[in-house]
């Protein structure tokens, strides 16, 4: 059984902030969101309103999500699988490939629930914070129930050659300029993110795979390869 996580005084929720508000680009309510300072990129940027910890319940595949920003400043996307899925267990460098699972950049993460790691930080369950009214509706609250005590990680990064890394700007040689690279904010990675849940319950239905929204980056000098691993 999952153990619960450390708690923080650090974190420091969104919520009382900023308007707690639907994931961008859709109309899916967080579950938690977090504003992490030591994780922030500073200045200004497209990041200046963003948090740095999101965690949902994609409701097409009832999946749990996370949204989570690395200690360089850039986001990643997570989806949590239970024991009972083909994949559970399996290490990226196992995963199939005819056909890949396609998302930014590739698979780069495979683990189970970080259990010992503060909330704020972690990747592992989605969990209710103490509100009184929370903001989403009764079905995120019953797939929330639903949740299995083992869940196993997959994830990828927006820190890649073609991807804009908040810490790493103000280092990029005039050259970086001229390869396109681009800053992934919360509403791409939100979408990956349901993109990568939505692969993952056609693996455990035993369906094709889906058509995918959005557009992979197009990537300057350095080209795309979806199953390309770090």
């Amino acid at each position: 059984m999952a153990k619960n996580p450390k708690p923080t005084k650090a974190l420091v929720p969104v919520a009382t902030a900023v308007q707690y508000r639907p994931l961008a680009g859709t109309d899916t309510m967080p579950v938690e969101v977090y504003r992490v300072p030591d994780r922030h990129p500073s200045g200004e940027g497209p990041w200046k309103a963003e948090p740095d910890k999101l965690t949902w319940i994609d409701p097409d595949t009832g999946l749990p999500c996370i949204m989570r920003r690395g200690n360089d400043g850039a986001l990643c996307g997570y989806v949590g699988v239970g024991p009972d899925h083909p994949l559970a267990g399996v290490g990226r460098e196992a995963l199939p490939q005819d056909p890949p699972i396609v998302v930014h950049g590739g698979i780069d993460y495979a683990s189970a629930c970080e259990e010992y790691e503060p909330q704020h930080i972690s990747v592992c369950h989605v969990r209710v914070t103490r509100a009184v009214n929370p903001p989403f509706d009764s079905s995120t609250m019953v797939a929330l129930a639903k949740l299995p005590d083992d869940l196993w990680w997959f994830g990828f990064s927006c820190d890649k050659p073609y991807d804009l890394v908040p810490r790493d700007r103000h280092h990029i040689r005039p050259l970086g300029l001229e390869n396109g690279r681009v800053y992934r904010d919360e509403r791409y990675v939100v979408r990956e993110t349901t993109n990568l849940a939505a692969q993952l319950h056609a693996v455990a239905e035993g369906l094709p795979m889906p058509e995918l929204k959005g557009e992979r980056p197009a990537v300057g000098l350095a080209s795309f390869e979806p199953g390309a691993r770090r």
